[in-house]
């Protein structure tokens, strides 16, 4: 256990970040929760503040979440440690998680790289929706689901529990979005088929379980939003 006052040399803190995140999302593959941090104390032979220190520098990344005025995992994008109307299973081990939101539903299958099953809710009438995603496409019982992004990219991080939990979720269908939208006044938002929503995810979520993976930067994702077709103000970060 580093020493009392022991100031870790900036390389061997970018190791342990490192790993740590690396052992927290290997943690959430196989338990479906996170590790608390008495484990990561544990595993590292780090003092409570350090330990901390380490998951507070893991949020700042946007890796993962805490629990507001906690040191609890609450998201590490795309694990949900609570129960929500988005739950992801992989059906060849029968394992299944949580996700954050819609979006991190269909990134199980980029981060996963196999076949997954979503079970969501329609935000507007809480109809069942189930979609399978087998590389890179979807199949779902009609009408085709949809994923709406109410906010634009460039306040997705001001909060991003409130983002995930009300302003990346499934609709039924087009016209129940648009039933829901002229009910609540909402905002036109963007509105993504299940397949476009996969290619968004990618160059986040695809190498989230390698341990030298690096977050991508706003240049490289604006560039992806770009190829995509997706452009204008809203798409802006």
């Amino acid at each position: 256990m580093p020493g009392e006052g022991c100031i870790m040399p900036r390389s061997a803190a970018d190791s342990l970040a490192r790993d740590a995140r690396k052992f927290v999302f290997d943690y959430f593959v196989e338990q479906a929760v996170p590790p608390v941090l008495e484990q990561i104390m544990e595993r590292y032979r780090l003092r409570r503040e350090e330990a901390f220190a380490v998951l507070r520098g893991l949020e700042e990344a946007r890796h993962l979440e805490l629990v507001p005025g906690t040191q609890r995992i609450l998201m590490a994008f795309p694990f949900s440690a609570v129960a929500t109307p988005f739950r992801v299973t992989r059906p060849v081990i029968g394992r299944r998680y949580y996700a954050n939101c819609a979006w991190d539903a269909v990134a199980f299958h980029s981060m996963l790289h196999e076949i997954i099953r979503i079970d969501g809710r329609c935000h507007h009438c809480a109809e069942p929706i189930s979609i399978e995603l087998a590389g890179g496409k979807s199949r779902s019982i009609p009408p085709a689901p949809v994923v709406y992004l109410a906010l634009p990219a460039s306040q997705w991080w001001n909060d991003i529990v409130l983002t995930c939990s009300n302003h990346m979720v499934f609709f039924s269908g087009e016209s129940h979005l648009d039933e829901w939208r002229r009910a609540t006044q909402a905002p036109a938002g963007a509105i993504l088929t299940i397949e476009e929503t996969h290619a968004l995810s990618v160059p986040i979520y695809r190498d989230k379980l390698r341990v030298e993976y690096v977050r991508p930067g706003k240049d490289r994702l604006v560039a992806h939003f770009r190829s995509l077709g997706l452009t204008g103000d809203f798409w802006r970060l």
